[in-house]
């Protein structure tokens, strides 16, 4: 009897021991960045623990990304100037960062490429939030984080699924089609999947989750479901605006219907198509860390 869709991720998956969980001052960012009683203090306080992690902030955190007119020296100001949720999102990115660091050796997998995609992503989800703020239930926080983290599940299968990686690569080079539908096709499961399990082991609260999960099938998810269509038109955006991770395969496809719910000016889309350029140019920073600079 042939295996079914999940049990072939299960046994995927039932194999690999090592994967990596959300760091511990993430994890406890993550759960405490909504609550109430949280105070700037409290944010900075925790951050504050990891040396190494409090000076990355403070260099994102006076980049041109956030155009702070002045130097912030330290923590708690960062917090008190940029927000707690900017924060979350910095220590968010910066610790998935380090979670997955560049391989020189990768031969098929261009992972400067896979982050400027992410990032690109994050960008131009922020950018549609921005323009969608007087009638969405999220923030542009979240959709920056949703698209950062779309495609997590490929460098997640490229490091540990190596093999079924390349495979699925190949195929949708030699086939020009996508590489999410290279993956149903020749594995049986695709990143989403991998990322659907992973993230449950990171406790991502679910306006970030979902997004991750659904970003190839918008229609199939109906719980924050227009932060799940925003994540999947920024990637289909990335595509249009030739940020991808290889251009020998297809581009995913559109889901119409889904974007259409957005009910997103046009004239914002070509204002957003003409920025693009000039506002990835200021997340220079996060590209340097993202490489390990």
């Amino acid at each position: 009897m042939a295996q079914t869709h999940n049990e072939i991720l299960q046994e995927k998956v039932s194999t690999i021991s090592n994967l990596p969980t959300l760091p511990q001052i993430a994890s406890r960012l993550l759960t405490t960045i909504n609550d109430p009683a949280t105070s700037a203090n409290d944010v900075a306080f925790l951050v504050s623990q990891d040396m190494s992690l409090s000076a990355k902030v403070l260099r994102l955190a006076n980049s041109a990304f956030y155009g702070i007119p002045r130097s912030i020296t330290s923590i708690t100001q960062a917090v008190v100037i940029l927000g707690m949720k900017v924060i979350n999102t910095i220590v968010l990115s910066l610790t998935v960062f380090d979670m997955f660091p560049q391989d020189k050796n990768a031969r098929l997998f261009n992972r400067e490429a896979f982050w400027r995609h992410c990032l690109g992503c994050a960008l131009i989800s922020r950018m549609l939030a921005d323009t969608m703020k007087s009638f969405v239930i999220f923030d542009s926080e979240e959709a920056f984080g949703a698209g950062l983290l779309h495609d997590i599940g490929k460098v997640v299968m490229e490091q540990y699924f190596h093999d079924d990686f390349h495979k699925a690569l190949i195929h949708a080079r030699e086939n020009n089609i996508s590489f999410y539908d290279a993956e149903a096709e020749t594995l049986g499961y695709t990143h989403a999947d991998i990322a659907r399990w992973l993230t449950e082991d990171w406790n991502l609260p679910q306006e970030l989750r979902l997004p991750i999960i659904h970003h190839h099938n918008p229609s199939e998810c109906r719980e924050y479901f227009d932060i799940v269509c925003l994540c999947h038109y920024a990637d289909w955006l990335c595509y249009q605006a030739e940020i991808v991770i290889d251009d020998s395969y297809a581009a995913p496809a559109l889901d119409e219907e889904s974007v259409n719910t957005l009910t997103i000016d046009p004239h914002q889309i070509e204002r957003i198509r003409e920025s693009i350029d000039a506002e990835l140019q200021k997340m220079s920073v996060f590209f340097d860390l993202a490489s390990g600079k």
